[in-house]
């Protein structure tokens, strides 16, 4: 028997990226105001947010932005939609630091700064907060970038600073979930289940399903999780239906397809996260069925359907 299907009920986020502010050198950035033009192209935006919860970061630029769009009087405040906490020398060429921030590659400049991974957890933090049926959120580039990275929904890397480099001042981006990610269920010709060993810095190694997130530039779920198979493993493969789903938080799920393995080339692999020693280690491995049990396989729902798959008899 398939694990239950439980699915994350519907809703939407409306994110807004603030109007322009006033840059001052002699300010740091979390108190810029907005500038005239700022002003002016924040009101000329209104948005329809009937029934909404709205809520802003504390940051100026970003609770005025939010107030002038929707018109809502009672704009709520959560820190955890506050830019990326850091000290920054606006003077010296600050958006090469901040874009260099956005593709991962931290250096000097930002020992100070905090990480990617730690502020798209803060931010993903708050939206679980706030579980509406429509969630506005007045807030930041940077953040918001790190966010939709962190998600699957842009790739990281250089993607992440060309995504970053074109938002507006204001920019809306509007998005149905539950957002989903897609996994497969991947066998090749012998009936070995193709399966991700995880080896992160500091945790005990664990097995999971190739797969990641449905990118906004993909047409659908299963071209998202044939590009996954492309990217982790170089490998061709047949997709057919969704064997199961499972909600990972309230506003998350992920569907783990069937999948035949028709050609794989590890030399071919390009996944952006590879190449990054933070992230550990991405070992492919092909298991047999008797193996499965004494595998530490993530998340359970995938191990109970694998080892249900072992269990039944053959025809």
């Amino acid at each position: 028997m398939n694990p239950p299907t439980n699915r994350v009920p519907p809703r939407r986020i409306t994110f807004i990226r603030h109007a322009m502010p006033r840059v001052d050198a002699a300010v740091s950035p979390d108190a810029w105001e907005l500038s005239a033009a700022g002003v002016a192209a924040a009101a000329e935006h209104p948005l329809t947010v009937e029934r909404a919860i709205v809520v802003s970061s504390p940051e100026r630029k970003a609770l005025v932005t939010t107030t002038l769009m929707t018109g809502h009087g009672a704009v709520g405040v959560d820190a955890r939609f506050r830019e990326v906490d850091r000290v920054e020398r606006v003077h010296d060429d600050f958006r090469a630091a901040r874009a260099a921030w956005i593709s991962g590659r931290l250096d000097s400049r930002h020992s100070q700064w905090e990480t990617p991974d730690a502020a798209a957890q803060r931010f993903h933090d708050g939206l679980l907060a706030h579980p509406a049926d429509h969630l506005v959120v007045g807030t930041h580039g940077m953040v918001l970038t790190a966010w939709l990275v962190g998600q699957g929904l842009i790739e990281p890397g250089g993607a992440a600073v060309v995504f970053w480099e074109s938002l507006t001042f204001p920019h809306v981006i509007e998005l149905e979930a539950p957002l989903l990610r897609v996994r497969a269920v991947l066998t090749d010709a012998d009936g070995r289940c193709v399966l991700i060993k995880r080896t992160r810095p500091g945790h005990r190694p664990y097995w999971t399903a190739p797969g990641g997130g449905v990118e906004l530039a993909d047409a659908t779920a299963e071209d998202a999780l044939r590009r996954e198979l492309r990217e982790e493993l170089g490998a061709e493969a047949s997709v057919g239906p969704v064997l199961f789903e499972r909600q990972i938080d309230g506003i998350r799920s992920e569907a783990f397809y069937r999948a035949r393995l028709i050609s794989m080339d590890l030399q071919l692999l390009d996944g952006p996260e590879l190449g990054d020693p933070a992230r550990g280690n991405y070992d492919v491995e092909f298991v047999t069925r008797d193996r499965v049990a004494g595998l530490d396989v993530l998340p359970a729902e995938l191990k109970q359907h694998l080892l249900s798959r072992r269990a039944a008899p053959r025809r």
